[in-house]
């Protein structure tokens, strides 16, 4: 059977695995500030980069090894001609006090700072995702921002110990991010290439439903009785065809008795 826990699967390949073979290398550049140096080492203290290394290593290595940049001034975003991720040291910060302002603890009995950092490991695999399409030249039919999206959801679910609840808080910051928008959409939302934040984090709630419709009964309780069971039925559908549809590119992961 295949190990939940990247962590274990992390230990599996550590005989193996070293800096010289890794196709994912991280990057900081200098603080600007000390804020800035703080959250550099939250960051560096969070683990997200060795879980997205192994992640990498053991399901989706690169031809061309990619780079995450902490610091970088635009992003989070993936730039193709660099072939590297830009992590802004403001994105931390940002979710955080979007945890903190929502009294994630309190409400959900959640650290904030957990939250922020299941939301920039989400975002890491996203962005990562991007980079994976283009360095395996991976055909998308539709929204490559809803793909990743997904991506970042099903090797959450699949490989991270505790994955479902860190892509449940990812899920939350969507709808935090709705939460502070007005009630309409400017123009240039309905021509952006992602999906309304609502989407992304129904969206999200709905495979982390369908890989454990036991576990996550009460998950999609927010949606109307009229829907809900038509609902709950095409999550187990969207989860198992989207995690099979992924695993067709992904490399076939290490299995142990």
């Amino acid at each position: 059977m295949l190990f939940r826990s990247i962590f274990t699967i992390a230990l599996a390949f550590s005989a193996t695995s070293n800096a010289a073979n890794e196709s994912i290398s991280v990057q900081y550049l200098a603080p600007k500030d000390q804020s800035e140096k703080l959250i550099l080492n939250e960051i560096k203290q969070s683990g997200v980069n060795e879980t997205l290394i192994e992640l990498s290593n053991s399901l989706m290595p690169f031809n061309q090894p990619l780079v995450i940049e902490y610091g970088s001034d635009d992003g989070p975003l993936y730039d193709p001609e660099k072939h590297v991720v830009q992590m802004p040291y403001s994105f931390y910060e940002e979710a955080l006090s979007y945890f903190i302002k929502n009294k994630y603890e309190e409400k959900y009995g959640k650290s904030a700072q957990l939250g922020a950092v299941d939301t920039m490991l989400h975002t890491l695999i996203h962005e990562a995702g991007h980079a994976y399409i283009a360095d395996q030249n991976i055909p998308i039919l539709g929204k490559e921002e809803d793909a990743v999206d997904n991506l970042a959801a099903i090797l959450m679910i699949d490989y991270v110990e505790n994955g479902d609840a860190a892509a449940i808080s990812a899920a939350d910051m969507f709808a935090f991010e709705s939460d502070d928008r007005p009630d309409y959409y400017d123009f240039g939302e309905y021509i952006d290439e992602h999906s309304f934040d609502l989407q992304r984090y129904f969206s999200t709630l709905c495979l982390v439903y369908g890989s454990d419709p036991e576990k996550h009964a009460a998950l999609l309780d927010e949606v109307e009785n009229d829907y809900l069971a038509e609902r709950k039925d095409f999550c187990v559908y969207q989860y198992q065809s989207i995690s099979q549809n992924w695993h067709h590119y992904l490399k076939q992961p290490e299995t142990v008795e």
